[in-house]
């Protein structure tokens, strides 16, 4: 016995494939990219919920992300991406 949310996750999968659009994009999912250690690019993310110079937390639909460094910094904030600096150190999901 499949769960609904496993179909509609199966479904959105296959028309991001047919419609090549973003999988970030049509699972509502973030996305990440990481450059080195230095600076992490955050998209279709919902808030900030926790932000000091050691720690970042994130909110997401899916997860809350948490980033964890020293000089920990929001160089960018847009309602589409936000981007951080500083020396990260671990980056974590939690659901």
């Amino acid at each position: 016995m499949t769960d609904k949310s496993d179909d509609k996750k199966n479904i959105k999968e296959k028309m991001s494939e047919v419609l090549e659009l973003p999988r970030e994009i049509i699972m509502d999912v973030p996305k990440l990219v990481l450059i080195g250690s230095n600076d992490l690019s955050i998209e279709n993310y919902k808030g900030i919920i926790e932000y000091s110079e050691n720690i970042i937390r994130i909110n997401t639909n899916s997860k809350m992300i948490k980033i964890t460094g020293k000089k920990l910094e929001i160089k960018t904030i847009t309602a589409e991406e936000i981007l951080i600096g500083g020396n990260i150190e671990t980056l974590e999901f939690i659901t």
